[in-house]
């Protein structure tokens, strides 16, 4: 595997009908606003948004070799507060973090790939590259389903 292997896989995120289903702007685009901020069950759009921009700039300084903070699971580090974005400003970090990526993508030192990423985990670099793509396919579908359940709620409602 090599840097053009995993940034394809950020290019293919981000095309229309990728074959998990939809891509980043083509899942976000339709969604009205308001519904970005819209609970459904404990979450909303923008916190699975801040959750998915958070972690990929932490890991793009990672696959950089750069000082990065730590991310508590469940901390505010973990679910930033994105109350007060727009919808707008969600896609532009979104676009921004995929180019973080890219970035960090074609600096990673793939003589590493089989490395452990740190001697507590059991993980490689390889679970962290192919990981860090899996989680932004499972956050999107969350985010899928969330929107497809906020618009079977306003039809019920008449919006």
């Amino acid at each position: 595997m090599n840097a053009a292997f995993y940034q394809e896989q950020y290019h293919v995120l981000h095309r229309p009908m990728p074959m998990f289903g939809s891509g980043v702007e083509e899942s976000l685009e339709p969604i009205p606003e308001a519904d970005f901020h819209r609970p459904v069950g404990h979450r909303t759009i923008a916190q699975l948004i801040g959750h998915m921009v958070a972690w990929r700039r932490n890991t793009a300084l990672r696959f950089r070799g750069l000082p990065r903070p730590k991310i508590e699971l469940n901390s505010p580090e973990d679910w930033p507060d994105y109350a007060a974005k727009s919808k707008a400003e969600m896609l532009a970090e979104l676009a921004e973090t995929k180019e973080e990526m890219l970035l960090a993508l074609a600096e990673f030192d793939y003589g590493k790939f089989n490395e452990k990423l740190h001697p507590d985990y059991y993980y490689v670099y390889r679970h962290a590259l192919d990981g860090a793509v899996q989680h932004d396919i499972y956050h999107l579908g969350q985010i899928n389903l969330l929107a497809s359940q906020l618009k079977y709620q306003a039809q019920l409602d008449g919006r």
